[in-house]
């Protein structure tokens, strides 16, 4: 059943009209930290979620310094162009000044200083939008909404969702840097096969995880959004039992969505924790471990489905910040940067 393009334009309008941003960050400049984005935290709805995050002068004096040694450091992400990038992280906190989930808030703080090492901006909607998990796709709707609103040069190129449930370990990597140059312009392809790549997403052993990907900032992604938003109302009948995951996968399954989604591997973007932090930090090799298994040179971890998230959440955001650059000490098991090129050389948009 094609969904109308009133409902779409009205499902727009109305997360639109819905929230409104609290700054939580008046630019200053000190000393040589030059680079670092005006606003890097931004609340949306009544900010309550970020209260016990700060973006002090010292938090910026670190990220300044951490920019500076993975810029230093034998990594090959330089080559990637990630650095000026214009991406920005979008993510969801619901809590209350009487129970904050510090730990969802320490996560936060590990893509906030993430950020700033980047120069670039995190995201946080504080208040729902709409009902459940479907906040996740209103919120990313908003925030291109209003980037498109903006004049090209000065809009996001990219966003880049991650659930809360996430902690950056590598801080020296950027999102873009599993976008090599071709692929990242529009109309990656030859000929008849040329496509705009507009989503890169992973799976797992149940299908579609939305819990981490990059859309591109486009009318695409506007019109993907929008049917996302309205797949329940319109069609009732489907069964959907991850609710808004579920519209993803089926809709990224049809036309006209499913020649420009691209299926990365896991262990890009959203691998799973198998132990403790101690035991990631301390392990000597990789042997008899799955791809999707969390290792020392993997951007991030996500938590899906943990029995312990508030212990694994603060344990693994200190073992990240602690060993932030193993670019530098080269104590990794695993370097993704080299099946970045191979991967999209190979790449026929088929599932991996």
């Amino acid at each position: 059943m094609k969904i109308p393009r009133w409902a779409k334009v009205g499902l727009c309008v109305a997360g639109a009209l819905t929230m409104y941003s609290v700054d939580t960050f008046r630019h200053r400049r000190y000393g040589k930290v030059q680079h670092v984005e005006a606003r890097p935290l931004r609340t949306y709805g009544d900010g309550t979620c970020a209260d016990g995050i700060s973006v002090s002068r010292a938090l910026i004096e670190k990220a300044t310094t951490m920019r500076q040694q993975c810029q230093d450091s034998p990594s090959p992400l330089r080559a990637y162009g990630t650095w000026g990038s214009r991406v920005a992280t979008v993510t969801t906190h619901f809590s209350s000044r009487q129970d904050p989930q510090r730990f969802y808030q320490k996560a936060l703080e590990t893509h906030l200083l993430h950020n700033l090492v980047h120069g670039s901006q995190l995201h946080v909607l504080c208040t729902p939008i709409v009902d459940h998990m479907w906040n996740k796709q209103a919120f990313v709707q908003s925030v291109l909404l209003s980037e498109l609103a903006k004049p090209p040069q000065e809009r996001l190129e990219w966003i880049f969702w991650a659930d809360r449930d996430t902690v950056v370990l590598d801080y020296c990597r950027h999102p873009t840097s599993y976008i090599p140059a071709k692929a990242h312009r529009r109309g990656y392809g030859q000929g008849a096969d040329e496509r705009d790549i507009n989503l890169l997403i992973t799976q797992d052993s149940r299908g579609l995880n939305a819990g981490v990907f990059m859309i591109r900032v486009a009318e695409w992604s506007v019109n993907f959004l929008s049917d996302v938003l309205a797949f329940r109302h319109f069609r009732p009948e489907v069964e959907l039992p991850f609710a808004e995951q579920t519209a993803m996968e089926r809709l990224l399954q049809e036309d006209p969505y499913k020649r420009n989604v691209v299926y990365i591997p896991q262990h890009w973007l959203n691998s799973y924790a198998l132990d403790s932090a101690a035991d990631f930090a301390g392990r000597k090799d990789a042997e008899g471990l799955e791809d999707w298994v969390a290792r020392r040179g993997d951007f991030l971890i996500h938590f899906a489905g943990n029995d312990d998230k508030k212990l694994n959440i603060i344990e693994y955001a200190d073992v990240g910040e602690r060993i932030f650059n193993i670019w530098e000490t080269r104590d990794i098991l695993r370097d993704i940067t080299m099946d970045i090129e191979p991967f999209w050389g190979n790449h026929s948009n088929e599932k991996v």
